[in-house]
């Protein structure tokens, strides 16, 4: 692959939205002979992405091998990037001990995923040697038919010492008649909790991602009001009937409106 079309690959990669990655992917491919396969994967590794229900990023790949890891269910897989499919799955032992709090937090998050997320949901809990846990939440939709595609990425680290630090972030592309995406990110700047038992992380969740969805409401609402009001043309009121027919032609740019005031 040439270096201009290497790094406008890149750039098309890079700018993909997350719920449409595959279909970039599978574009792209058929325009060129060359691999893109580590473009993809840099992107994956980079932004976290949902391949068959599980989460892949630069958190869970295996620093011995090529594969990435499903710590929940203990299994090693290579990705298929063109056709986004996970294949070659195998056997994973953690060579460290997961947090006593492991499994009830799995089960904690599945059923906050069932109760909040009425998209396709999946999470990955990873841990550390250095008694850390990271988990990310994403949340997908993607509805071609009516040219939308969405994704809400939750991202937070629990340090040994209860302290939670993230970010989330949302991105939105609307595309029928026109290109419209909008992006936010919310930083969470380590936060103190009380303990850091499975439930006490769970609601904190839970909390967090509340605030967003009345910040970006709010957001809505200020932008509608606000901002899109002010971009509106004012027009003069001059309380004066516009003759509609055939005589609309003899107005002069509305100059003979509001001189009739």
């Amino acid at each position: 692959m040439s270096i201009k079309l290497n790094e406008l690959v890149d750039s098309l990669i890079e700018t993909a939205p997350p719920a449409e990655l595959k279909n970039v992917s599978q574009s792209l491919s058929s325009l060129t002979t060359s691999s893109i396969d580590d473009n993809i994967e840099k992107y994956a590794q980079e932004n976290a992405v949902v391949i068959d229900n599980t989460i892949v990023s630069k958190y869970n790949k295996d620093k011995n091998s090529s594969k990435y890891i499903d710590y929940i269910n203990n299994k090693k897989f290579n990705v298929d990037w063109i056709n986004c499919k996970i294949i070659d799955v195998e056997n994973y032992e953690s060579n460290f001990e997961y947090p006593k709090i492991y499994q009830e937090l799995i089960d904690k998050l599945n059923q906050y995923g069932e109760d909040y997320y009425p998209s396709t949901f999946a999470f990955t809990i990873i841990p550390t040697e250095d008694e850390e846990l990271r988990i990310i939440i994403i949340g997908q939709r993607a509805n071609h038919d009516n040219f939308y595609t969405g994704q809400w990425k939750s991202n937070y680290l629990i340090s040994k010492n209860s302290n939670i630090s993230g970010e989330i972030k949302l991105d939105i592309h609307y595309f029928e008649d026109g290109n419209v995406r909008l992006k936010f990110i919310e930083e969470i700047s380590d936060i103190k909790i009380d303990n850091s038992s499975s439930s006490k992380i769970v609601n904190f969740i839970n909390d967090q991602e509340n605030k967003v969805v009345i910040k970006i409401v709010d957001q809505f609402n200020n932008l509608n009001q606000q901002s899109f009001k002010n971009l509106r043309r004012l027009l003069p009121v001059t309380r004066s009937k516009i003759n509609w027919g055939s005589a609309i032609g003899n107005y002069r740019l509305g100059s003979d409106v509001v001189n009739k005031k």
